[in-house]
């Protein structure tokens, strides 16, 4: 996730979905995703269960349609 004032403009919604954690808006920003172990994370401050559907197409949209 990104903080959607570093970004500015989100262009392609569809591949970066925005979405509100503690108040502050963020985008899934697909190209940068890495692999972290659990051990690694801190704190769990929220769940984005409810837009597992937008997760999806932004990672369908990187794997299959992203040229």
């Amino acid at each position: 996730m990104v903080n959607k004032s570093s970004l500015g403009k989100v262009i392609n919604p569809r591949f970066n979905p925005t979405f509100r954690i503690k108040g502050q808006s963020v985008v899934l920003h697909p190209l940068e995703m890495v692999s972290v172990a659990k051990e690694n994370l801190g704190e769990q401050v929220g769940s984005l269960e409810e837009d597992g559907d937008k997760i999806i197409v932004a990672l369908d949209e990187l794997l299959t349609r992203w040229h």
